[in-house]
């Protein structure tokens, strides 16, 4: 418990200027805020930055925009000396609202990679580069505290669960998506999941499409604690970041969380790049559908899992889905 009279420590960082060192100061808050306003709503108090992930101020709509602009915030929020702890999540109902087309056509288009020599930069430069500093971004270029909040559903779910600590809504569920769209995850996803559920229990869920809801994510130990919605999971994204602000100096909080992300930077530095490379080869000489009748189909089988969940009851991967089982304890 932190005693009444410990203070954050916001504010209180001692520099010397860059005028006096000759050093190039970093991209203030103002104008990363303002160029990544596209993806990211950003706020800072006392220290803390929130950024949550958007479009048009709903629900993300993953595309190039946010593979893009992620990396560009873990950079410059990162060398921000400004920022002692980050919040990052989603913005409305859900995490991330669809990857293109739906059954009604709404959505951008799906399109095809390939291995065309018109199509190759663009693998490289939006597919393979982003995809690569994203992950890289996150746990290497940010040496403070992070928060992520999971709201909703969920698909890339390693940018909240790479967070050193993760909070998701009642609601929120996921399912990796990569295996059931014909393309092999080798962009991260593969890390987060494999070392936060196991060797075992992922290679099951990667393979069968299994449905992980918020309680299901919790048990398996993807998530730290579950809350009611999303304001209410940011509420408390704010409060343990005041509470790690209130607890030993600035140097000692960035230090411990190198620490912590031993583990991760490893794992990382291993395989990451080779997995993406794999992971675009196939993309290219493969027939991969990106578009989002595999997500639309999740939902439904989302929701079924959610209401057996609360009947204390299971919705087994199965060919045709939706069947409720008992649980075998």
């Amino acid at each position: 418990m932190i005693r009444a009279n410990y203070e954050s420590d916001a504010g209180k960082r001692k520099f010397t200027p860059h005028e006096q060192l000759g050093t190039i100061p970093h991209v203030p808050f103002e104008e990363y805020s303002e160029k990544l306003k596209h993806c990211f709503l950003m706020k800072r108090k006392n220290g803390i930055l929130e950024a949550r992930l958007h479009t048009n101020g709903d629900s993300m709509q993953w595309g190039a925009p946010a593979h893009q602009g992620l990396h560009y915030f873990f950079d410059w929020a990162g060398r921000d000396p400004d920022n002692e702890v980050i919040i990052l999540g989603g913005t409305g109902k859900d995490f991330i609202r669809s990857m293109g087309q739906s059954k009604a056509g709404k959505g951008p288009e799906a399109k095809e990679f390939s291995s065309a020599e018109s199509e190759a930069w663009k693998m490289y430069e939006y597919q393979y580069y982003d995809g690569t500093n994203d992950i890289e971004g996150q746990i290497f270029d940010v040496e403070v505290p992070t928060i992520g909040v999971w709201n909703g559903a969920a698909f890339h779910t390693d940018l909240v669960l790479f967070s050193d600590i993760t909070l998701c809504t009642e609601d929120a569920w996921t399912t990796e998506m990569h295996f059931r769209v014909n393309m092999v995850p080798g962009d991260g996803i593969q890390i987060a999941w494999r070392e936060l559920m196991g060797r075992k229990r992922y290679a099951y869920a990667e393979l069968t499409g299994e449905i992980i809801t918020a309680r299901k994510a919790l048990q398996l130990g993807m998530v730290n604690e579950i809350c009611k919605d999303t304001e209410a999971c940011y509420t408390r994204a704010w409060e343990i970041a005041e509470l790690i602000m209130r607890t030993g100096s600035r140097v000692t909080r960035r230090i411990t969380t190198q620490q912590l992300r031993k583990a991760w930077k490893e794992d990382i530095a291993d395989e990451l790049r080779n997995s993406f490379a794999t992971e675009m080869y196939v993309t290219a000489t493969e027939h991969s559908p990106h578009d989002n009748f595999y997500w639309d189909w999740a939902h439904e089988e989302a929701e079924l899992a959610k209401a057996a969940e609360k009947k204390g009851k299971v919705i087994r991967p199965r060919v045709g889905g939706g069947q409720e089982e008992d649980e075998i304890k």
